[in-house]
């Protein structure tokens, strides 16, 4: 018993100095806006990746299974969030009101900033496209 309650208590320390470390990994502007629309939660994972069409770019994944993409300048390209939805405060009033609209049982899975303006994905599967001003541009298939 006393050397079940030891290990337990080693894992729990092991898996709190993890999640110390992931944070120093995560520059202060991203830190600054996972604290701003993620307060709940704790990086448990940083990525640089190489991606071919868009440079070099880090993932952050949260322990509530939020996926934030950044550029290496730590400004938001992606953020995906399948089981609650991305938060509203971080949406344009526009996409909120179209998707409110034209989908009120939907929430919004992914939020993508995109050279046209934004990307969403819906819970219903359908992406929708907006112009930098949150205007509907169109739906994708």
């Amino acid at each position: 018993m006393r050397k079940n309650i030891i290990k337990t208590v080693l894992w729990c320390l092991a898996i709190l100095l993890m999640t110390a470390c992931m944070d120093e990994k995560v520059p202060p502007h991203s830190k600054a806006f996972i604290d701003k629309y993620f307060p709940h939660s704790t990086v448990v994972l940083v990525e640089i990746d190489d991606d071919d069409d868009d440079g070099k770019e880090y993932s952050i994944l949260l322990n509530d299974g939020t996926k934030i993409e950044f550029t290496m300048q730590g400004e938001w390209k992606r953020v995906s969030r399948k089981k609650t939805g991305v938060p509203s405060t971080l949406v344009p009033k526009p996409i909120l009101q179209y998707v409110k609209t034209y989908h009120p049982e939907d929430v919004i899975t992914k939020l993508s900033k995109k050279p046209y303006g934004f990307k969403i994905e819906l819970s219903n599967d359908e992406d929708v496209r907006f112009n930098p001003q949150g205007q509907f541009m169109e739906k994708i298939d």
